[in-house]
């Protein structure tokens, strides 16, 4: 069981092959969490301890790509900050529900890890440079929502809101 807590910088610079858009399944793959679908759920998605002690992330198939990968990075962002204890489930809300749990403290920094990870700040700000300066080409190069893409700008301060 993962019994550190990482940033996604960290997550990255162990992890990552450097190539857009991020995976963050493999990520978690290698960090020993499995990464399973299905259609059949209402949420989003979840994190939970398995029986024999293994982390696993359930998200809901059925939702756009960019939903599906914002929840497993989300998800990974609980796991790797070791807010989930074993026999604990954690869900990412539907989208109806979303605003519902905007402002708990642990989903905050699950979803501050997920823009981190998904769009590594350095990336976005050469994106930028090199001339990808529209927010749907910005969100299609990090697979992410332009909703995501946009807030990410604004927080690494290269947008006004």
């Amino acid at each position: 069981m993962f019994n550190q807590t990482m940033t996604a910088q960290d997550v990255l610079a162990i992890h990552w092959d450097g190539t857009l858009p991020v995976r963050p399944e493999i990520l978690a793959k290698r960090l020993g969490v499995g990464v399973f679908s299905r259609s059949d759920m209402e949420e989003s998605g979840y994190i939970y301890i398995d029986e024999s002690n293994q982390p696993r992330i359930v998200f809901n198939r059925s939702e756009p790509l960019v939903r599906r990968r914002f929840t497993v990075a989300h998800e990974l962002g609980h796991y790797a900050s070791g807010d989930l204890m074993h026999g604990q489930t954690m869900w990412r809300d539907t989208r109806e529900n979303f605003m519902s749990t905007a402002r708990n403290p642990r989903e905050v920094a699950a979803n501050r890890f997920a823009a981190e990870l998904l769009m590594p700040a350095q990336h976005v700000v050469s994106a930028v440079s090199h001339g990808a300066v529209t927010l749907p080409a910005l969100a299609e190069l990090f697979q992410v929502s332009e909703v995501a893409m946009k807030y990410r700008l604004l927080n690494l301060g290269m947008l006004r809101g």
